[in-house]
């Protein structure tokens, strides 16, 4: 048999990995079965389980992934950026967060397995958070702690809107807001609380 190169192996776990996206975004993951799960990929249940254990497996390396890039851009350019570029995920990646958060309520061991994935991201956004702060760009008289709680709650809740297709009429003001929300300003420069 011959051998099969690492950029082949690579391409098609890509392969898989963008097939059961849209899979999961069109059908959940219940409904997202093997059988759909070939015709998404154009391989077989064998080829595509060589990559991946089974259809759990599959679905956490989408999650991981996009939590990876959710935390990345956080770090880099801050939560509210990752929310502006809310507007050009497709279908699939939507559907897979709101996968993911169907889970966490009703699924006690995806739960349990992808809470390191939500505290990266709480620890990357407090982290541009704190240096922002330092900086004198973030306000001062709110705790971190509740200035990430509030992007993320904001966050969440753009990802579900844009999740159900429908558009978000004057996004960029609604996200200018949100910022202007957490800058320093000359009311806020007088009142210091400490994080909690």
């Amino acid at each position: 048999m011959p051998k099969v190169s690492a950029e082949r192996l690579e391409a098609t776990r890509r392969r898989v990995l963008d097939g059961a996206r849209r899979a999961f975004a069109t059908h959940g993951y219940e409904g997202a079965t093997v059988k759909i799960l070939e015709e998404e990929t154009g391989l077989s249940r064998g080829a595509i389980f060589h990559h991946f254990p089974d259809k759990d497996a599959l679905f956490l390396a989408l999650a991981r992934e996009d939590a990876e890039e959710v935390a990345g851009l956080v770090d880099e350019a801050g939560l509210v950026e990752a929310m502006r570029r809310l507007r050009y995920k497709d279908a699939g990646w939507l559907g897979v967060q709101l996968e993911v958060a169907r889970r966490l309520r009703t699924d006690g061991e995806f739960n349990q397995a992808w809470e390191q994935h939500l505290k990266g991201i709480a620890r990357a956004t407090q982290a541009r958070l704190a240096r922002q702060r330092d900086a004198g760009v973030v306000r001062r008289d709110v705790p971190v702690t509740t200035l990430a709680a509030f992007l993320s709650l904001v966050y969440d809740g753009l990802v579900a809107h844009l999740a159900t297709g429908m558009p978000i009429a004057h996004l960029d003001g609604v996200l200018d807001l949100v910022e202007q929300a957490v800058r320093e300003t000359p009311d806020t420069t007088t009142r210091s609380t400490p994080d909690d």
